[in-house]
């Protein structure tokens, strides 16, 4: 009997999930098919029915993990713009995001991401693109702000936690994740 869509549906998820954990932790190079199948407890055959290639594989955890990051979620209704944008800051430059708590792509594959494919790269940048999309909208319904302050936000947020994690000392980690969160805050009007 074949799987159903849904079957299907939720390995390949599983797939992507395991790959981005395991891209984010050891690159592209650092992981093999075999491994990466049997740390999502699969067969290499059940790798081939969903992916073409690690390539393809590397390109698609990357957008799943973008959909399933913090940004991606809706506003709530009873939050203002602004509120809302406070708590997204506050998520990304925390320890928990640091320790791969619904990791943000960019940060977590931001050095991995120049011995990249094309499409790879270019799958990236919409990624980001679409973080300062989603920023510079949340901006625009309590103050007006330009481009380029988005631009130099998604910057710091995205290094400071790149290089948090590659820190060894917690305390300037929090020293870090905290003085950027503050200017982040001042650069986007007082968020």
């Amino acid at each position: 009997m074949p799987y159903t869509k849904e079957h299907k549906e939720k390995t390949r998820n599983k797939i992507l999930q395991s790959a981005f954990q395991l891209f984010t932790a050891k690159g592209f190079d650092g992981v093999t098919v075999n491994e990466l199948m049997e740390n999502c407890g699969l067969t290499r055959g059940a790798f081939y029915a969903h992916f073409s290639g690690k390539s393809v594989l590397y390109n698609e955890s990357l957008k799943f993990a973008a959909s399933s990051s913090k940004l991606s979620e809706l506003k709530p209704n009873n939050i203002s713009d602004k509120a809302w944008l406070g708590q997204l800051l506050d998520g990304y430059l925390s320890l928990e995001h640091v320790n791969g708590i619904r990791p943000c792509p960019l940060a977590f594959l931001a050095t991995d991401i120049v011995t990249q494919d094309q499409e790879a790269k270019e799958t990236y940048t919409r990624v980001y693109e679409r973080m300062n999309k989603t920023i510079m909208a949340y901006t625009k319904t309590s103050y007006s702000c330009h481009q380029s302050n988005v631009f130099s936000v998604t910057a710091m947020i995205i290094g400071a936690v790149a290089i948090s994690r590659t820190l060894e000392n917690q305390a300037t980690v929090v020293k870090l994740l905290t003085s950027c969160r503050f200017e982040a805050g001042k650069i986007l009007g007082g968020i």
